[in-house]
């Protein structure tokens, strides 16, 4: 499996890129090779926090990423020539004491599934941008599932769809299903089977949800 090092915000989470990681996933019997090290850009203070920071339309080769201190759109462009993607830039925010601050990163805002996308398009101000994010994923086939802006705050964003042997499976927080309509249960509900767990803990304490707990294996 090849893997990437990323340049991360959090000095604290720098800490795993550790061989006891990869010494892990051995035993496993995953073997890993290195193919790009971009901790450098942590000395320019320029960070793009993998996954978190970008969220990847795999089989499209399109990489969607909204700027943040933890997303800078210069390493974005360094990964994308790298590693053969189109970036969709663009910026996101969330309204904390009646001002409008960038959302952190971009997996909180929106998540890829094969056939569909689920996007916070209230959160991208600018019109613009907007339409660019739709339509890059219009023009790939994927029904576009609007979320609102509460829907994000709870977590709707940070979802993800995984496979068993079985089933598609989209995975997601209690906070964020509750605040799904019936309708947007419905639709997701035709391209795999939800399963939700309380993660209010988490999602209270490290800011983050259901797809921040979770690294994809392919």
């Amino acid at each position: 499996h090849k893997v990437i090092l990323y340049p991360m915000f959090a000095k604290n989470r720098r800490d795993e890129r550790s061989s006891y990681v990869f010494d892990s996933l051995k035993e496993s019997g995953v073997n890993t090779k290195i193919i790009y090290n971009l901790s450098n850009y942590e000395n320019l203070n320029m960070y793009l926090e993998g996954t978190g920071s970008m969220v990847l339309d795999r089989v499209n080769k399109k990489l969607y990423a909204s700027l943040s201190d933890r997303t800078d759109d210069s390493v974005i462009l360094d990964f994308s020539k790298k590693m053969d993607y189109k970036p969709i830039i663009f910026s996101s925010y969330q309204t904390v004491d009646d001002k409008r601050l960038k959302i952190y990163h971009t997996n909180v805002m929106m998540s890829i599934g094969d056939n569909f996308a689920a996007v916070g398009f209230d959160s991208i101000d600018d019109i613009a941008e907007r339409n660019m994010v739709y339509n890059e994923l219009k023009n790939d086939n994927k029904e576009v599932i609007s979320l609102t802006e509460n829907q994000i705050e709870q977590f709707a964003g940070n979802m993800l769809l995984i496979k068993n042997n079985i089933q598609p499976i989209l995975v997601m927080s209690t906070s964020a299903f509750k605040s799904l309509s019936n309708a947007q249960i419905n639709k997701f509900e035709t391209y795999a089977k939800i399963v939700h767990s309380n993660l209010e803990t988490i999602e209270k304490t490290g800011g983050g949800s259901a797809r921040c707990m979770l690294a994809e294996i392919f």
